[in-house]
Order: structure tokens, then sequence, then C-alpha cells
């Protein structure tokens, strides 16, 4: 007979089973206190019996004879309970031996256990199986000590991990910090039993103490099953580091955007990139801008200027090798390739992409970033080896041809060219300011690393670059490839090895409507691991946002109070909050050269809680354009405070823009004979109204030569709502059609002017399903809508758009049913009492004591007036929206009129009371009649 493993006797392993002795003709010698617990009978009561009295069915006794074999006997039967029900179990019979000769003398011992029981042992030992063999979690078996027992294979593809565990603490090969917190927890967990779930901790072993892996650990206590005792801790972990560096790096993302862009300080700009990026990114990160930036200039971008760097701001535990003031650590001649990617290119010896040096900036995609690993050395025969990082940042080890006297010596005179002219250069710069009557300090700075060539962006994706060696041939093996390489990675090395103890450097060129301004650099010391490619894409997000942070402060400082000044007078803020809906927006001119457009947008709010969202564009561009836009906002706004319907508004505002075409043809005073009127070419524009009720969740719009709004659909769809456009405003005089529809609250309107689906690279069709892509990925639904519209027209460079570009975002919202009250009043005065209590009743439950007087006197003076001369039926309506809102609708066309009454006369108080017992009252023409309402300022709680 085989022996019985643990792992596969299904009723040895148990602990505890039920036991019995049976002679050869199964008679019952011995009966355990185990058995007599599962079947009920004691010892006396079952020792002398026959086994197969204990079965439930006595045929079952063939059943088990015939699953036995030479070498093993057990099986399943179910056995009856000295109580009368039934037991299912699990048996092994296991011979005693006797007396060779007597067969009649052999002894058997039957193990049985409760076939249950055999169940739940049978699942411990596949779930135990199975998760010691997975490799997705890591499980960890600690004994009282904390010292490791067992662990699967998952552990043990960390580098600095031994390959036997067994008998070792978790600070015999992890960092110590990060194994005082671990043995903490788990001794919580040993001491306590609480459980500890999805706690973050950070592994690093003493082999590789920087960077290590972030985990979720989750431990639990382990008992022993019998006598309670301690046995040890479980635990389990899993890998989160791509999660939690995902995450670190939305975050920082997050933190750029709303940190950049605050101010429009080239300066401050400049600090609040170094401090989103230190420590978030790196030890230390340094900015540098062109010259002509801080004085509000775009460097020319025609590939032939180069412009000295000048360092703007510095951030880091220390930084004291990155000063502000006055120094020079290199300069370049005409001759180099200076852009960041091209230095790039040259010390990786790849060519296959030429960096644009005439005509703009280069086509490729990207962003231009570059990453160095100071680590890395060249050796003489051209092997990688690791060093020292501050033997990097000093630069004393160089390739091999490098440290010939003949090389040394032209070295030298390399650095003392470059030094002499870098003082010619500023020199002359010096004396150019002066003609000028620009004083050389008046930005502030320093000049710093090198120069600049706005030669356009790198090439797409990271790169890597070896700053110790010089000499490495282009891709076609030339020697003027190998004499550029030399030339660049000097450069290189001027900007990736100024701070010594540096083991990475990393560096994004700063950018804006293909213009390059600057560039940010940072570094990491000992104590992070180095960059890589993820950190890269990150920098070059975040110098993208910066760049563009910085260029706003530059157009803001060139345009001082002038055409920037008088368009931000005239358009509303780009984000308002209203209680129907919460909008943001976006306005990007065409040229900051031309000058803003004729572009405006506006959210007005109406009478009764609504809200009126306008979009316009004006023809032309220039203060003449900003003027006839301002008109028409202004008599949007007047038509709107008189709430006129979508229709009437336009075709009032069309009939404004004929007397101006009018003006504008006709001769003027002052205008010299011959001089061209270019206020012609800035009469005319095209308009979208539109209103929305968050009362009803109803949407009324009319366009007068207007593309459609955009509507993103809570289910996440986007379409573009169809409507019968009119004519452009001044054109004809023909009447304007309306569109209503009712939005499911939660909806994102998308108004926008034709400049950004109109840019003369296609159809309108195409730039409307590429608009809708926009939207799509800008997911409006579930994010703030605070920087979408930027976000959505952000990769659209101003100097490359044939027409301005707004877009407008509004989400709407719907008042609950709680938060108004409506009811229909027959035409009897004797109903005025009631619905003073009515409106008391209600006020009541919206808390609102404090109004029940005011609004009873301006309830009942509403509802005697329209009951009098209006007939009925009478509708009132109270609204709580931010203010007390209340509307009394009648069938009557007639619009009330206050007037001053006399003192002899008996009537005419009654709308002069309600103009002083609220803040706002008007009237409105509806469909069936008029509406008069009144605001009320809810009291402070």
């Amino acid at each position: 007979m085989r022996r019985a493993d643990k792992t596969e006797d299904p009723v040895s392993a148990l602990s505890d089973p039920a036991g019995a002795v049976l002679d050869a003709h199964g008679t019952i010698l011995g009966w355990t206190d185990e058995a007599a617990t599962l079947l009920g009978l004691a010892g006396d009561q079952a020792c002398g019996r026959p086994v197969t009295s204990l079965l439930a069915d006595r045929d079952q006794w063939r059943q088990a004879l015939r699953t036995r074999t030479p070498t093993v006997w057990e099986g399943r039967v179910v056995l009856r309970h000295a109580a009368g029900h039934e037991v299912p179990v699990v048996f092994r019979v296991l011979p005693l031996g006797g007396d060779a000769g007597r067969v009649d003398a052999a002894r058997y011992l039957v193990l049985a256990a409760a076939r249950p029981t055999y169940e739940r042992w049978r699942q411990d030992i596949a779930f135990s199986h199975e998760l010691f063999f997975q490799d997705r979690m890591g499980v960890l078996l600690f004994d009282v000590d904390l010292r490791l027992v067992r662990t699967n294979a998952h552990l043990l593809w960390y580098s600095g991990v031994p390959s036997d565990l067994a008998g070792h603490r978790l600070g015999d090969f992890l960092f110590p910090e990060d194994a005082a917190v671990l043995e903490r927890h788990l001794a919580e967990v040993l001491r306590t039993g609480d459980l500890r779930l999805g706690v973050e901790v950070l592994i690093r072993t003493r082999e590789d103490p920087r960077g290590g892996r972030h985990m979720t650990i989750s431990a639990f206590r382990l008992r022993d099953p019998h006598d309670g005792g301690l046995v040890g801790v479980a635990a389990f972990f899993t890998d989160i580091t791509d999660h939690v560096r995902a995450r670190q790096r939305l975050d920082l993302l997050h933190h750029a955007a709303a940190v950049l862009g605050e101010s429009l300080s080239i300066i401050r700009t400049c600090e609040d990139l170094t401090t989103v990026l230190v420590p978030g990114l790196a030890d230390l990160a340094a900015v540098d801008l062109a010259d002509p930036v801080l004085i509000g200039e775009e460097p020319a971008h025609d590939g032939e200027h180069l412009f000295a760097l000048r360092r703007m701001a510095v951030a880091g535990a220390d930084d004291s090798p990155l000063p502000t003031g006055p120094m020079t650590l290199g300069s370049i001649d005409t001759h180099r390739a200076t852009d960041i990617a091209a230095a790039a290119e040259a010390v990786d010896g790849s060519r296959a992409e030429a960096v644009s040096r005439g005509g703009g900036p280069s086509e490729r995609a990207g962003h231009g970033g570059l990453v160095a690993d100071l680590r890395r050395t060249a050796t003489a025969d051209g092997a990688q080896t690791s060093t020292g990082a501050a033997d990097g940042a000093a630069g004393d080890t160089q390739a091999a041809d490098a440290q010939s006297p003949a090389a040394a010596r032209a070295d030298g005179k390399r650095a003392a060219d470059r030094q002499e002219a870098d003082r010619q250069a500023a020199d002359q710069r010096k004396a150019d300011q002066q003609a000028a009557g620009e004083g050389a300090g008046a930005t502030g700075g320093g000049a710093t690393a090198g120069a600049l060539a706005d030669a356009g962006t790198g090439a797409r994706g990271e790169r890597w670059v070896d700053p110790e060696t010089p000499g490495q041939h282009g891709a076609d093996g030339s020697g003027d490839a190998h004499a550029g390489a030399s030339d660049a990675s000097d450069e290189v090395l001027a900007w990736a090895r100024s701070v010594p103890g540096a083991h990475s450097v990393m560096t994004a060129p700063l950018h804006a409507r293909g213009i390059l301004l600057g560039r940010v650099t940072v570094w990491r010391t000992e104590a992070l691991e180095p960059f890589d490619a993820e950190d890269l894409t990150l920098l070059e997000e975040v110098a993208a946002r910066a760049g563009l942070a910085v260029d706003n402060a530059r157009r803001y400082t060139r345009e001082r109070r002038a055409a920037v000044k008088l368009q931000r007078s005239l358009l509303p803020p780009a984000l308002t909050d209203v209680v129907a809906a919460e909008t943001a927006s976006v306005y990007l001119p065409t040229d900051a050269a031309r000058g803003v457009g004729g572009d405006w947008f506006d959210v007005i709010p109406l009478s009764s809680a609504r809200v009126a969202l306008v979009v316009g564009d004006v023809v032309g561009h220039g203060l003449q354009a900003t003027a006839t836009m301002g008109r028409l906002r202004t008599a949007v706004r007047t038509l709107a405070d008189l709430d006129v319907d979508p229709e009437e508004l336009l075709t009032h505002l069309d009939d404004l823009v004929l007397q101006l075409t009018v003006e504008a043809d006709s001769d003027r005073p002052g205008i010299e004979d011959g001089a061209p009127n270019s206020m012609t070419d800035s009469v005319g524009a095209s308009c979208l109204y539109v209103t929305y009720d968050p009362v009803t969740g109803h949407c009324v719009m009319a366009s007068a030569g207007h593309p459609p709004p955009a509507l993103i659909s809570p289910d996440g769809s986007v379409r573009f709502i169809e409507l019968d456009p009119g004519p452009p405003l001044g054109v004809s005089s023909l009447p304007f059609d309306i569109t209503e529809l009712d939005l499911p609250p939660g909806s994102v309107l998308a108004l926008y002017t034709d400049g950004l689906v109109e840019r003369g690279t296609g159809d309108v069709d195409e730039g409307m399903a590429e608009l809708r892509a926009r939207l799509l990925r800008a997911d409006a639904l579930h994010r703030p809508l605070a920087g979408l519209p930027r976000e959505v027209v952000t990769d659209l460079p101003p100097s490359r758009l044939p027409d301005d570009v707004t877009l407008l975002l509004a989400r709407t919202r719907l008042l609950p049913e709680s938060d108004r009250a409506a009811w229909t009043l027959a035409a009897d005065p004797a109903l005025v009492a009631g619905t003073r209590e009515l409106v008391a009743g209600q006020l009541a439950e919206w808390g609102l004591h404090e109004l029940t007087f005011t609004t009873e006197l301006v309830v009942s003076e509403l509802v005697t007036n329209a009951i009098r001369y209006a007939g009925g039926p009478v509708e009132l309506r109270l609204i709580r929206a931010g203010v007390l809102i209340c509307e009394v609708s009648d069938p009557s066309s007639t619009q009330p009129r206050m007037r001053r009454a006399r003192a002899t006369d008996e009537g005419g108080r009654g709308l002069y009371l309600v103009a002083q017992l609220t803040s706002r009252w008007g009237s409105r023409y509806t469909r069936h009649g008029k509406t008069i309402w009144t605001e009320q300022p809810l009291p402070d709680v």
C-alpha cells in the first residue's frame, strides 16, 4: 500500500479525523472520541458491532469493497448517525498488521471525516497552491519574528533581492527606512490582528536605493486553527509604480496648468515654471529666454539670426551653480547647429532629418526635447562605462582622441574664440539698445548659456545624448558631419554639465505659435533615478504650457494697454457662472501684429433665471473692427434686457448694421479726400443668439449667417444642431427663423466662430468634423470647463490662422422641482387672499420667512392688477434661483407702465410700490400674453 502524502491523502491530512479499529471480519474493536462525536455513538455502543451496521444503506458495503486496490483503500460512504440522520463521510483504510499465519488475526485502522470538512480542506489546498504559483500578485509569509518563511516567485523579479529569502528579515535586503516602515505595519497586524488593506509604501533595495518601486500592501494575522496560537503574518503586495508615476505626472501637469499663466510678468512666469518642476520632477531647474522676448519682441524665425539666452529663473535645494546674475557659459558661432534638437542629432550622429535653417520653423512634428545621461563616458576603445556623477559634471573624462596635446590646444583655441565672440556680441547688443533708447537692463536677468537659433522644433521622441562623446560621425560618415558633431557636443556640454554632482539632465524648448522663445533645463542628482522617456514627455508638456504663458506675457509687454486692453474691456470674462449655465471661453486672434479682430461672445443673464449666449463675428481686423464689435455687443445686451425673442433681436440688430453701413459710406468731417475708409471693411457681421430656461430646460436659438452650435449630450455624443441660418447682418432685411429644443441636464453647448472651422486647409465640413473630434477628446462632460476651450484650440498657431477663433462652452443646468412653485388662478378678486396664503406657505417651506411680507404685497398687487385689467386665467410662479423670482402671467399684451401718482390720485401707486420693494422688476411679451417678473435678494444665512 502506498504511503499517504499530506497533499494527496483525503483523510489523514485533516486534523482530528474519526478513527476505528476493525478485525478481519469487519467487527469494531476500537472507537475514538472523534468517531463518537461524528456518529453520536459512545465507544461501548460501537465496539463489537459490525462496521456495516453503521452504513445508512448496507448495499454501500459492496461499493466500498470495489474501491479497494492492492495499494490503497479509500472512498466515500454515507453513515447513519445515532439520531437517525445521514452523515456523508470520506474514509481511508490502513492495515495495522497481525499474525502472518492467520488471516482472521489482521487488524485495520479506518479513518473518516465528514465530507463538508474534506471539501473545505480540498479548497484550502487548491487555493494555497494556486496562490503561490501565480505571479500577478506577490505573496509573503512571515513568522512571529517577522522573518520570511515563504514567498512566490513574483518577488524575485526585483534587483537586490536574494534568490533564497527563507529566514531573512526585510532589513537584510531592503533600504533601512523602507524596511522599518513595512515591518512597523506587519508588527501592528501581528499585535492587534487588525487587517491592513491597500497601504501604499515605497520599496527600495540596499543595492539600488534610488527611485524604488511603489507597492500596495495588504496584510492579516495567521493563527493555528487548533490552539489559536500565533503563526505569523501573511502579506500581499502589488506593484503600482507605473500608476503612481502616471498620477504624479498628471498632478504635475494639473499643477502646471493651474500655476502657469496666472501672471503676465515674464519673470514671474519663469519663476512659476521652476517651482512647478522642483521638486516635482527634478532637483534643479533653470529657464532661459531669448533676449528679444524680454522686450516683448518675437525672435526672428528666418533661421539666420542667433540670440543670446538670458537666464530668468532658477530653483533647487542648491542653486548656486545656476545664478541669475550676468554670466556667460559659452557662445555659438553662426556655423554651428545651435538648435537644441539639432545639437542632439549632431551628438547622436543621426542626420536623417535636416534642421530647417530658413523660411520659418521646421515642419517636423514633436517638441524637440533632449535627455543626457551624464554617467556614461566614452573610453579609448569606444566602450561605454559608468562613471561618477561628479566626474561627469566636471568634464574630466573625454574621448581618447581629445586627450592629445594637439586636441587640447584646439579645444582651448575654440573656447577662446567663443569667449571673444560673446564679448563682441554683447557689446553690439548694448550699442544697438542704447541707439534705440532701450536700456540693457530694462527687463532684468543676465545673459547666459549659449545662443538660440529659431530653427524650428526637433524630431519626435526623446533624444538621448552622451555629452562626453564629441567625435561621432554622421549617418553618411562624412568628415563634415564629424566636425559638426564635435561643435554641437561642446554646446551640449555647456548646458548639460554646468551642475556639479548631477547624473542626469533634460531640456526642452519653450515655444508658442510655432516660434521658439527659449528653453527649460532640469537636473537630477544621486537622490533620484535618471530621467527616462516619460519624464521627457512630461517636461515637453509642461514646457508647451509654459511656452504659451511666456508668449502671452511677451505679447502683453509689447501691446501694453493698446489693442489688448481695448479688447478685454469690450469682452466679458472668460469664465462665468450663472444659475442657468456655467461657461468658459477662449479668443485666439489671427495675428498679434494686425491687432484684435471683430469676434465677440457674451453671456447675458435674463429675467426668470434664464441666460442668453451670444457669439458673433464682425468682418475685418484692427481697432475699427473692435469698435464695431463693441457697438454690436452693447446693442445685443440692450435688446436682451428688453426680453425680446431671438428672431426679433436679430431683426433689430440687422437694422443697426444697415445704419452703420450708411454712416460708413457717407462722407465724414475730418476724413481727407481720397483717403480709404477702413470702416467699410468692418461693417457686416454674423451672429448666433441662444436663450436657455433652466426651469423648463427649453432652448431657443436664431442665427444670422453663423455656423450652427455643437451639442455635447450627457451620453457623450457630439452633434451639430440643425438650424435655418438667416442672412448675415447688414445684407438684407429677410426674416430670421428660430430653432427650439429641450436640453437634458448637464448638456454642453459649444458656440464658435467660423475661424475655428474655416482655416483655409479644407472645406467647412472637414473643419466641423475636426471640431467634433476635438470636443470628444476634450471630454467636457466629466471635466471642469475652465481651460477646456483653450485646450480645444491650443494647437492652432495664431500666425497660421486666416481668421480669429472664438469658442464658448456652456454647461447647462436644470433647476430642481423643489426650487419652483406654480399656481393657475381664475379671474376672481376673491382669490387674492388665498394666493397670499399660498405664497406664505411656500416661503415658509423654503425657510424665507423674512421675505413673506414683501412678497405677499408684491403678489397681491400684481395678481390684482392682472385680474382687474387682463382677465384670466392668471399664472403665478415662484422661483428660488440665487434670488427670489416672482412671475405673474396674464393673457393681455398690454405692457404695464409705472407713473408717479399725484397726491389726490386714488390709484396708480401699485407698480411704484413693487419697484420699491424689489431689487429688479420688468415685463416681457409671451406668445400668450405677457409676464411681469420681480426679483428679491435672498437673506443671508
